[in-house]
Order: C-alpha cells, then sequence, then structure tokens
C-alpha cells in the first residue's frame, strides 16, 4: 500500500509527539509523590491537547494525510496501554481493565490492517472510538490523581464506551467483508 499525502506535517509531528511524552509521563507517575502525580497529569493534558489540535489542524491546513490516519490512532494506543501498564504496577487500576484495552485495540489494527489491504485506504477512527479513547484518557487521570470516587464511576461508564466501540467497529469489518464478497 501507497501513503498518500504529505508525511512531515504539523499535525503528524503532533501526534508523534504525544508518543514522545509518554516517556516523561512515565517517569513522573513512578516517582509516586503528589508533585510526580500532578506534573504527569499536566503532560497529560499538553498530550490530550495535541490530539484534539492534530486533526483540526490537519482539517483546516488541508493536510489530511494517510500518515496521519495511521500514526494518531496508533499514538493513542500506544500512550495508553504504556499508562495503563505504568498505572495497574503503581496504583490500583485493574489488570481485567488494561487487557480489555488492549485486545481491543489489537482486534481494531488486525481488522483495520485487513480493511487496508483490501481497499488500499486507511479507514478512520469513528465518534464510538473516539468517545471511548476519550474515556480511558479520563481513567487515566483520575487513577493518576486519585481521585475516588471519579475513577471508579470513569471505569464503569468506559468499559460501557469500550464494549460499544468494539461493536461498532466489528459493525463496519462485517460491512466491509459483506461488500468485498460482491
Amino acid at each position: 500500500m501507497k501513503i498518500h499525502g504529505r508525511i512531515f506535517t504539523i499535525s503528524n509531528v503532533l501526534s508523534f509527539s504525544r508518543i514522545i511524552i509518554i516517556w516523561p509521563i512515565t517517569h513522573y507517575l513512578l516517582k509516586g509523590t503528589p508533585e510526580g502525580n500532578f506534573t504527569a497529569f499536566v503532560l497529560m493534558l499538553i498530550g490530550a491537547a495535541t490530539d484534539f489540535l492534530d486533526g483540526f489542524l490537519a482539517r483546516a491546513l488541508h493536510q489530511e494525510s494517510d500518515m496521519g490516519r495511521i500514526i494518531d490512532p496508533l499514538a493513542d494506543k500506544i500512550g495508553l496501554a504504556l499508562l495503563g501498564i505504568v498505572l495497574t504496577r503503581t496504583r490500583t487500576l485493574p489488570v481485567w481493565f488494561l487487557v480489555l484495552i488492549i485486545v481491543r485495540d489489537l482486534a481494531i489494527l488486525l481488522l483495520g490492517s485487513k480493511m487496508i489491504a483490501g481497499e488500499d485506504r486507511i479507514p478512520e477512527s469513528n465518534w464510538y472510538g473516539k468517545t471511548a479513547v476519550a474515556g480511558i484518557a479520563c481513567v487515566v487521570i483520575f487513577y493518576t490523581l486519585g481521585l475516588t470516587p471519579l475513577k471508579e464511576i470513569a471505569l464503569f461508564l468506559t468499559v460501557i464506551l469500550l464494549l460499544i466501540s468494539m461493536v461498532s467497529y466489528l459493525k463496519i469489518y462485517h460491512d466491509f467483508r459483506r461488500s468485498e464478497s460482491r
């Protein structure tokens, strides 16, 4: 498959920066101090801002690209998985929740790669997927700051969002397979 569009754009640099910022966030989380947690939280907010800005700027500057369609969700998946691992080891984030996130993301990557091979175009994330990622981000932030009972409420709601997201992506893949067999 050929990647269409420019690779080095402001939007793609912002998406890539979310992968880079994970390392200092992890460093501060592992300190386990109130100051470290707060610094990690501030860095998470910066990461969230880049997540919003990359898509906004790609559309506003007409810099949408296949690379952006790949790197943006990949940055989300890498970042949230690594933070989830840290939070299961250092906080009380349930391991089953991390497994649910990783299984969902691996399924999306696998089904998405099959769609790319069949259509020669990169499928975009949908509203359900973006909402689920926002929920995961809230869970990560609430567990980072130890905000009880918000962390439990966010965990419950995010599980529902993740399940809805998985069903929506399975439907997209099912529709793709059905149209492919025609």
